[in-house]
């Protein structure tokens, strides 16, 4: 028995020795292992730190991207609608302008039209004044003091003639021309003769033209001279002349 415990016991301490660095060796194998897996698992958690920090990094540096294009494209667009807004009270500005020019131009033309109608208007009813005042020359006149009156006129128009200072007139013998309300007598048509050879120092064979609407008088024409000595010319002259005094 006592044999059999000094074999044992060796054995025992022999296999608890070889138990108890197993254990140590298992140990340290584990602790190793554990200490290289927490250092894995950190190392892993300090990359999914790093990559966390660069995403968020990303995502800060686009919302600022963001943010900076969005308030650029907002700058952006409010500058267009200013501009819009210029442009548009600009044409506004210009189309009123150009619609305001145009009324005017209508109310001026309108105001010119008005004017050269009442001008018309003003001096058709002359002419007719003149043409009833001629008329009733006509109806009032007997032949007599048609003819008497006829005479006065050519005789002024000739004393006038006689008077004039003929320099620096041009007379064209070819283009002359008289016209007159009555026949002239022979008296009155050698006078006029002497004094266009007088006083222009040419020689004119009278051939007057009969007018009757001159109602009595003469028109001379000789050249650069014309003489309106008709009683159709005093009428419109009169009535010149009374128009003035109205206004």
């Amino acid at each position: 028995m006592q044999e059999t415990l000094k074999m044992v016991v060796p054995l025992l301490i022999a296999h608890s020795i070889v138990l108890i660095v197993a254990v140590l060796i298992l140990r340290r194998v584990l602790l190793k292992d554990t200490l290289d897996a927490v250092a894995r698992l950190r190392q892993v958690e300090a990359d999914v730190r790093r990559k966390e920090e660069a995403i968020r990094q990303q995502i800060e540096s686009h919302e600022k991207e963001f943010a900076r294009k969005k308030a650029e494209a907002e700058e952006e667009l409010e500058k267009r609608r200013l501009s819009a807004e210029r442009e548009t009270a600009k044409l506004r500005e210009q189309i009123i302008s150009e619609a305001k020019q145009e009324a005017d131009k209508i109310i001026n033309q309108a105001k010119k039209n008005e004017e050269k109608l009442r001008e018309q208007i003003r001096r058709e009813l002359e002419q007719k004044t003149v043409e009833l005042a001629c008329e009733i020359c006509k109806l009032v006149f007997t032949e007599h003091m048609t003819e008497e009156l006829n005479r006065r006129f050519v005789d002024e128009l000739l004393d006038a003639l006689a008077e004039l200072d003929s320099a620096g007139i041009a007379v064209d013998a070819t283009s002359a021309e008289f016209i007159s309300a009555h026949p002239l007598s022979d008296a009155q048509r050698q006078r006029l003769e002497s004094i266009i050879k007088e006083k222009f120092g040419v020689e004119i064979k009278v051939q007057e033209k009969i007018q009757e609407d001159l109602l009595a008088g003469l028109i001379l024409k000789l050249g650069s001279l014309e003489i309106d000595g008709s009683l159709r010319n005093r009428c419109n002259e009169a009535s010149a002349e009374l128009k003035k005094r109205v206004r």
